[in-house]
């Protein structure tokens, strides 16, 4: 008996002997909790209230004396401007001018005449008609006459007075100064006209933008647009604080070509995001740099696995399932997926040991230990 227990013994521990080793694996457990699909990228802090003050009318503009980032009130003054003065006259500028007023100057002299002879044709018609020589009809004609005269006369003086208007000496001295105004109260953004100049009307002055409303204009692949609907909630980050909450507000139709940093030829458009309510500290600024991190899909208490433990199994996916220290080759049903896990709706239980990143060396019912 006691050379039959020896043998014995020496046959399992030569059996043990001979098992291959353990293989060393990174193993992960099945875990619940929420997974969120979200699309990133970049986006743009904008007023939702921006006006651009513009010239009034052709003039010349002082200099400007608010910066930006100033503070302004609703109808506070932005720039001061005043009428164009006269400018300088070249020589044929100048020669083409006399020759105006000369012209405009004889032709003055010929409605004055034409003026004096309709006064004396009509008064001569107005003794005749006293003495009933003439008709009524013929007074009447040449008092036609002499009101258009008289007007020719007038339409003479106002053109030589506009003949005139271009020989006025150039000089510095405008005419009075008004003041150009803030539509609404906000922050100053920009300051397109900073020196004085001579400017026409509608040239843009100053940019004026209102700090209490604040939304993001997200830049997104028109493929990723099309998830989104309006009322997903999002979170914008890297503006240089804490990450914020917000809402998708709209997605605008109509997508619009862009060359990316690598040349490759994309469909782009714009989200328009909002600011949770109540949401505090959000940034005061127009056209700052954030990342926009949109939820398109979501699974709420759900089991999940890193992404690291799924492969491939012919149309399916399937993990190494773990129990007792050997692999077990489980298929899987899968759904939602982030950046590092995916749902697992069948296959898998919480709290179950799976293999992460499994090399050629694993298969069905190898022995497996965890790795040190």
């Amino acid at each position: 008996m006691f050379w039959i227990a020896a043998a014995l013994v020496a046959a399992v521990a030569i059996g043990v002997s001979l098992l291959p080793e353990a293989t060393e694996v990174d193993i992960v457990r099945a875990e619940r909790g929420d997974v969120r699909v979200e699309i990133v990228d970049e986006g743009r802090t904008r007023m939702h209230d921006v006006y651009v003050i513009s010239a009034p009318m052709t003039g010349r503009i002082l200099r400007v004396e608010v910066d930006p980032g100033d503070e302004i009130e609703a109808g506070g003054v932005v720039a001061r401007m005043s009428r164009s003065a006269a400018g300088f006259l070249d020589v044929r500028s100048a020669a083409q001018a006399r020759a105006a007023v000369d012209a405009a100057q004889a032709q003055l002299r010929s409605a004055a005449a034409e003026l004096a002879f309709a006064e004396r044709e009509h008064s001569r018609n107005i003794e005749l008609l006293a003495v009933n020589l003439i008709p009524k009809a013929t007074a009447d004609q040449s008092e036609t006459r002499l009101d258009a005269a008289r007007a020719a006369r007038e339409a003479a003086q106002a053109e030589v007075a506009r003949a005139r208007s271009a020989l006025l000496e150039a000089d510095r001295v405008g005419g009075e100064i008004i003041a150009v105004t803030s539509p609404s109260a906000g922050r100053v953004l920009r300051v397109a006209q900073e020196s004085e100049a001579v400017i026409a009307a509608g040239t843009p002055i100053v940019e004026v933008g209102d700090p209490r409303h604040i939304e993001i204009v997200g830049d997104f692949l028109s493929q990723d647009a099309v998830r989104m609907k309006p009322g997903a909630p999002a979170r914008i980050e890297n503006w240089g604080g804490s990450p914020l909450p917000a809402i998708v507000e709209r997605i605008e139709p109509v997508a619009r070509t862009k060359i990316s940093a690598l040349g490759v030829e994309e469909q782009r458009t714009y989200v328009i995001l909002q600011f949770a309510e109540g949401t505090q500290d959000v940034p005061r600024a127009h056209d700052f740099r954030v990342d926009v991190r949109v939820v398109v899909d979501e699974a709420k208490n759900a089991v999940h696995v890193p992404l690291g433990a799924l492969f491939r199994r012919g149309d399916g996916w399937a993990v190494y399932k773990v129990v007792d220290g050997r692999t077990v080759l489980t298929e899987v049903e899968v759904a939602q997926a982030d950046g590092r896990n995916r749902v697992i709706t069948s296959g898998l239980t919480e709290g179950d040991e799976a293999s992460v990143f499994p090399s050629g060396a694993i298969a069905d019912g190898v022995r497996v230990k965890p790795r040190s």
